[in-house]
C-alpha cells in the first residue's frame, strides 16, 4: 500500500527509516516485475511537482534490458523518501538511481547538486515550487537552478529563512537561556518572534499581554528588532554567566554523533557558520561529526591517547555549513585548547553529498591553541 509523502525532513539522519522505504520499494518491484528478471534499474528524477520515473528490466533469459512500467507505488515511495531526506538549508536530492537484484539486494546513488538529464524539461514553475517545498540557503542552490529561476528570486526566497536562522543563532551566540527567547512560537516570559496575519511580530510575552510589541512587513526587519532587544537585555537573561552556562548540554541543536566525545568536554560553545574553503581534520572513521581546525596537534584535542592510532583524514568545505564550536578542555591527560567543530551531519554523509571533500593534507595553518 502506498505510503504517500513523508513529513519534510522526518528521515534526516535516520538510516533505519530510509532503509524501510527501500525495503518497501524492493517488495513492490519483486512482486510485480516480469518473472524472468535478473535486475531492475530505476532512475527517479524530481524537482518541485515535476517527476520522471525510468525503469528498465534485465531479462535472465537473454541479458537484455527492456523498458518496464512499475506500479505507481514506486514513485510514491521515492517521493516519500525524497521529502523525508530533506536537510534544513541544504535541500534534498534531485535524482536517485537504484539497481535491484534478484536476491533482493539494492544499490542506489543520490544526485544532490548536479542537474539531472531530464527526459522532459521541467517548467520554471516546478523549479520555484522546489524552493518553496524544500527551502535552501542561497549558497546551497545549484547554479543550474539559480540561473533558471533568476538569482534575485533566490535571494528573495532565501531572505525569510536566513533571517530566522540568524535570529536563532543570535540566541545561542549571546549565551541566552533559550526558554527566554523564542523564534516561531510564543512562551510566557520570553521575547518572541512570530509570523501572524502575514506580518512579523516581536514582543515580550507576559501572561496574556504582549509588551513592547512591534509588527514588521519583512522577516529581516523583525529579526533586527528581535536581536537588538536580546542584546539590550542580555545580562538579565544570562545573569552574567559564561556564554553556554545557561544552556543544558542536550539543548544544543547540534550533538556529537558516532560515539564522539560529549559536549561537556568543550568550553565556550557557540553556533557558527563555516565558510567554503574551511579546512578541518579528524582522527577516526567518518561516522562521527567532530572535527578540528586542520593541523591541530593531537594533544590539543583532548582525545584518549589510543585515538592517535585511528585513521586520519583532512577535509575542505565546498559549501557553507552550520557548526557548534568550542575549545577542548584538559582531559585524558591532554592539555586541550584546540578548536573543535561539530557539524550538523556525520562526515560520511557530508562527503557523499559533496559538502566536504577529502584533501591529502592541510594547506592552512591552524589557530594557536587557547590557554586552558
Amino acid at each position: 500500500m502506498a505510503k504517500g509523502r513523508a513529513p519534510i525532513g522526518i528521515m534526516e539522519g535516520d538510516p533505519v527509516e530510509q532503509n524501510r522505504v527501500w525495503a518497501d520499494v524492493i517488495n513492490v518491484v519483486s512482486f510485480s516485475v516480469p518473472v524472468d528478471w535478473s535486475q531492475v534499474v530505476i532512475t527517479y528524477r524530481a524537482v518541485g511537482d515535476h517527476t520522471e520515473l525510468v525503469t528498465m528490466v534485465r531479462r535472465a533469459t537473454n541479458g537484455d534490458l527492456y523498458p518496464w512500467q512499475p506500479p505507481e507505488e514506486v514513485s510514491e515511495l521515492l517521493a516519500e523518501l525524497r521529502a523525508g531526506m530533506y536537510r534544513r538549508g541544504r535541500g534534498t536530492w534531485f535524482q536517485v538511481t537504484t539497481h535491484i537484484h534478484l536476491n533482493s539486494e539494492c544499490d542506489y546513488r543520490y544526485t544532490w547538486d548536479d542537474r539531472p538529464s531530464w527526459d522532459r524539461e521541467p517548467p520554471v514553475s516546478a523549479l520555484l515550487r522546489e524552493l518553496e517545498l524544500f527551502p535552501r540557503d542561497e549558497s546551497m542552490v545549484p547554479a543550474w537552478l539559480a540561473d533558471a529561476v533568476g538569482r534575485p528570486t533566490i535571494a528573495m526566497l532565501g531572505g525569510e529563512k536566513d533571517s530566522l536562522r540568524r535570529a536563532e543563532e543570535a540566541v545561542a551566540e549571546l549565551g541566552l537561556d533559550p526558554r527566554l527567547a523564542r523564534v516561531g512560537e510564543v512562551a510566557d516570559g520570553a521575547w518572541c518572534l512570530v509570523r501572524e496575519d502575514g506580518r512579523w511580530h516581536v514582543f515580550l510575552a507576559h501572561g496574556e499581554q504582549r509588551r513592547a510589541s512591534v509588527a514588521f512587513d519583512s522577516a529581516a526587519e523583525a529579526t533586527r528588532y528581535f536581536v537588538g532587544n536580546l542584546y539590550l537585555h542580555r545580562e538579565a537573561f544570562r545573569d552574567e554567566l559564561p556564554p553556554d552556562a545557561k544552556r543544558h548540554i542536550d539543548e544544543w541543536p547540534i550533538q556529537p554523533l558516532g560515539g564522539d566525545i560529549k559536549l561537556t568536554l568543550y568550553k565556550g560553545k557557540r553556533l557558527v557558520t563555516l565558510p567554503p574553503g574551511t579546512e578541518l581534520d579528524r582522527y577516526g572513521d567518518p561516522s562521527g561529526n567532530t572535527l578540528y581546525a586542520a593541523g591541530t596537534e593531537f594533544p590539543y584535542r583532548s582525545h584518549p591517547e589510543s585515538r592517535a592510532r585511528d585513521e586520519y583524514h583532512v577535509y575542505r568545505l565546498r559549501y557553507a555549513v552550520r557548526a557548534l564550536t568550542g575549545t577542548a578542555v584538559p582531559w585524558f591527560d591532554q592539555p586541550g585548547g584546540g578548536v573543535a567543530f561539530l557539524l550538523e551531519r556525520p562526515v560520511a554523509d557530508l562527503v557523499a553529498e559533496g559538502v566536504l571533500e577529502e584533501i591529502p593534507h592541510p594547506t592552512l595553518r591552524p589557530p594557536a591553541p587557547s590557554a586552558s
